[in-house]
């Protein structure tokens, strides 16, 4: 148990210096990510196939911000799934866990808007914060659900 405690502040540690380390990107070489990211995917499914340079590069630049706000979305996704992997690992209220677990990565998503907003180029935005939250009210729920599923199915087999 103490093993399976001491993984999850390892796993949590990385998603925060992971999360810093793009965030720490000046905004030339995020939107480059960005974009070669989008671009490689788009090649992958061969959606650019039949498109010329052009058609492709516009096509990246309108998909830029809904992919960033979905990366924003998943990343606090996995970040909800882990605080409450490891607050579940107490014996406390699940209202307090889902509670702490919200609150640590709503934070956690403000520091590192008001963190961009030092960053050349980058921005501090209440929206990126509150798709950050929303994404890990999702992950707790997931978690919780789960746990609730294994929790009767446990109870039941006895």
């Amino acid at each position: 148990m103490k093993y399976k405690k001491i993984i999850l502040i390892i796993l949590i540690i990385i998603w925060m210096a992971t999360i810093f380390t793009f965030s720490s990107q000046v905004s030339d070489k995020s939107s480059n990510t960005s974009g070669n990211t989008i671009r490689f995917i788009l090649n992958k499914l061969q959606i650019t196939k039949n498109m010329n340079e052009q058609q492709v590069d516009e096509l990246v630049e309108n998909l830029q911000t809904p992919i960033r706000k979905l990366a924003h979305f998943s990343v606090y996704i996995l970040g909800g799934v882990l605080f409450f992997t490891l607050f579940n690992q107490y014996k406390t209220q699940n209202k307090k866990k889902i509670i702490y677990s919200v609150v640590l990565c709503m934070l956690y998503a403000i520091t590192d808007e008001i963190h961009q907003y030092f960053v050349p180029g980058r921005s501090c935005e209440l929206r990126d914060v509150l798709i950050d939250t929303a994404g890990t009210l999702l992950g707790v729920l997931i978690v919780y659900g789960i746990s609730k599923v294994f929790s009767k199915k446990t109870k039941i087999n006895i």
